[in-house]
């Protein structure tokens, strides 16, 4: 036991490392419409921060001009974003957890639902872990 938990009278348990899913994947051969609909990637959204299951704490979606939409949802647990390129039919997602790899992993799959057409071309996962960084193979 520590001086300092002798001092206040308990014993001193460390709190484990931190730990941060993060899940970066680009889909392609998206709609052009859905890509550059803030309603869709609101959608989108939504139904990722209820898949996770994550605390939404807010939500931002911002249209461009002449094209694309970057929508971001901070969540209690870290946050998603979503990125868009009509003219490219692309999607960028960035999903980040202090919760579990299922959550990230569940909320690509609802985002995904959104985009039916959207062909996985890039998937990157990670685990940020007390300051080591690990890939995840899916």
């Amino acid at each position: 036991m520590s001086r300092l938990a002798m001092c206040l009278g308990r014993r001193y348990v460390p709190k484990p490392p931190m730990k941060l899913f993060v899940l970066l994947a680009i889909l392609t051969d998206c709609r052009r419409d859905t890509l550059d609909s803030p309603d869709a990637l609101r959608a989108a959204l939504d139904a990722a921060v209820a898949a996770g299951p994550f605390t939404g704490l807010g939500t931002l979606v911002v249209p461009f001009s002449p094209q694309g939409v970057t929508a971001c949802a901070v969540v209690g647990e870290s946050h998603i974003a979503l990125h868009t390129w009509p003219e490219e039919g692309r999607l960028f997602v960035d999903v980040a957890s202090c919760s579990t790899k299922e959550s990230v992993e569940r909320a690509l799959d609802a985002i995904r639902a959104v985009f039916p057409e959207g062909k996985l071309a890039v998937l990157d996962e990670r685990v940020l872990d007390g300051g080591v960084i690990s890939s995840v193979a899916r």
